[in-house]
């Protein structure tokens, strides 16, 4: 790196502290086991190509908030950085979406600027023809279970899914198809789709139990990010309340930290107080999933919470974080 370009880096990164800092902090997301094998599936499908292979599939599916979309966009990224932009290309459907429409966006992410006005036949023809002129290796479909209308899929739009694919099959190019429980209906309607998408990840909310070994070594590396980013945290009892505060999840965690730094930036203070902690699980957090004045009650009372809320809970084990997979 040469000196020009640190001090420009620097001061680009000094314009906006705050998202510099919460860009850190969510990089710094310990994925579960299953994240895990679905990011490194996915990184083998991007190699397909290299190796003469035909392109294949998986599937990625669970319910809000379990980190599908943060999983498809990590791809992306990791995907463009190892074989440039057009390598990998990732649309995000909405309600009422089509088939049709989703050609065209997958289009628009391309830059075509003829894809809102054609017809299906002409997106077709275009889409084979852009993906192989641009040397595309993987397809991205996030929130998949908006072709599915009332989340039961007639034959005909099976028939549709299922043709959209075989349209693509010459290109070679592999798919990642994302979105919520219902979009295994699908995988299971029709051997055809089972045989393009064989294997599939069920994202599911994993939480961590409260011992040394493992939250707590979780929230000391957010400790660390922050402090390394000029900031620290001023709160006793910090991983016991962030603990009753998420329920132990990381989604949870994540949320109410870049929260807090906001209150902290707003409040010109470089550190982030047990105040500035309560507002953030206020706003970030619902009582189902915690304790949500966990910053502004008595430890007794986070640790009668705790032991009232302390069930048997699945593991997420200590693997690698984001932002240590993308240096590899």
């Amino acid at each position: 790196m040469t000196l020009k370009f640190r001090e420009e880096k620097v001061a680009k990164q000094s314009e906006n502290p705050i998202k510099t800092l919460n860009e850190a902090i969510v990089g710094r997301c310990i994925p579960h086991g299953n994240f895990e094998k679905a990011f490194d599936r996915s990184m083998e499908l991007l190699k397909l190509r290299d190796f003469g292979m035909p392109g294949s599939g998986i599937i990625i599916y669970g319910k809000s908030g379990v980190g599908k979309t943060t999983l498809t966009k990590a791809v992306l990224k990791q995907g463009t950085k190892l074989y440039g932009e057009d390598s990998v290309i990732r649309t995000q459907l909405t309600t009422g979406s089509t088939v049709k429409g989703m050609f065209a966006e997958l289009l628009v992410g391309f830059g075509d600027p003829l894809a809102k006005q054609s017809s299906t036949k002409d997106l077709e023809r275009r889409l084979v023809s852009t993906i192989s002129e641009r040397q595309c290796r993987l397809i991205i479909i996030d929130e998949v279970q908006h072709l599915i209308p009332g989340g039961d899929p007639s034959k005909k739009t099976i028939d549709n899914i299922l043709n959209a694919f075989k349209i693509l099959d010459e290109t070679g190019v592999s798919f990642i198809l994302s979105g919520m429980d219902s979009l295994m209906l699908l995988w299971n309607a029709d051997p055809q789709i089972r045989s393009r998408f064989q294997t599939h990840f069920y994202l599911s909310h994993f939480v961590y139990p409260k011992d040394k070994s493992s939250w707590r070594k979780v929230v000391r590396r957010y400790i660390n990010t922050i402090e390394e980013h000029g900031m620290q945290i001023d709160c006793q009892e910090f991983e016991d309340r962030c603990h009753a505060a998420s329920g132990g999840a990381m989604r949870q965690l994540v949320l109410i930290l870049t929260t807090a730094v906001v209150q902290a930036f707003k409040a010109n203070s470089k550190t982030i107080t047990a105040e500035h902690l309560h507002k953030a699980a206020c706003t970030q957090i619902d009582s189902h999933d915690g304790l949500t004045d966990a910053f502004n009650v008595s430890m007794e009372n986070v640790r009668q919470f705790s032991r009232y809320n302390e069930t048997s809970r699945e593991l997420a084990p200590i693997v690698r974080g984001m932002g240590e997979i993308f240096v590899t």
